[in-house]
């Protein structure tokens, strides 16, 4: 039997060979040291943590960094994190007015929430900022003492043919975001996501066929010209 990968899977199954090519190709080392000013001993994949990559280095210390392949920029964005609804915000009333957008629908693109209702929703996250600059903060750097510290990005098609590096901190990358916040949310009825910033929209996981929790919710990232020109990028020669 023919299997079918989602699209979901299939990107996954892209990240992990950008993952393994970051770590065994010798021109990615010559990269990362170059753009750290120090000689790597070791890099290793990791997984079920923020970062991908854990870099080591001759004089004992190392680098934790999460790796994205990028395709093309700007579109529909790439997954950043997922969780349960209850760890997503501390406030409980914007926890219950995302299950309402998003997890409580009329149909599989319609959502049960009122225009009226949207913009009150709206309101409550412009009046807690910091409960949603703490949300991007734990989603996209993680715990602390496990912190992503760096993010990496691989500029490139779908058979590495060729392939642009670009690396910023952790802390960079995440400030930059937080100064973007604006929250919005469409008020057609099939407006489903609620939008922290023009970069990060939360949505609910779906595909139920394949997925065990599709009930979770989902942020993802739009990466375009804007945030690539926060990055350096590093010669891969």
């Amino acid at each position: 039997m023919i299997q079918t990968l989602s699209n979901n899977a299939v990107t996954a199954r892209s990240g992990f060979q950008a993952e393994r090519i970051a770590v065994t190709d010798a021109r990615f080392k010559a990269a990362y040291e170059k753009y750290f000013q120090k000689p790597i001993c070791d890099m290793k994949v990791v997984s079920g943590e923020k970062y991908d990559i854990i870099v080591s280095f001759s004089d004992g210390t190392n680098a934790r960094v999460q790796n994205k392949k990028v395709e093309s920029l700007g579109g529909r964005g790439d997954s950043f994190d997922r969780r349960r609804i209850g760890a997503t915000f501390e406030n409980q009333f914007i926890r219950q007015y995302l299950t309402l957008l998003s997890l409580v629908r009329k149909g599989k693109r319609q959502t049960n929430m009122t225009p009226e209702q949207k913009k009150d929703f709206i309101a409550l996250c412009n009046k807690n900022l910091e409960d949603i600059k703490q949300y991007l903060k734990k989603t996209f750097m993680g715990e602390a003492g496990k912190e992503n510290q760096y993010w990496s990005i691989m500029k490139t098609d779908k058979t590495f043919t060729n392939i642009e590096l670009y690396m910023v901190t952790a802390q960079r990358f995440y400030e930059y975001l937080v100064s973007r916040i604006k929250i919005d949310i469409s008020l057609k009825s099939n407006g489903t996501c609620l939008s922290l910033s023009p970069d990060i929209y939360l949505q609910r996981k779906g595909g139920e066929k394949t997925d065990k929790s599709p009930n979770d919710i989902q942020a993802k990232l739009k990466i375009d010209q804007n945030i690539l020109n926060i990055f350096e990028r590093v010669p891969i020669l």
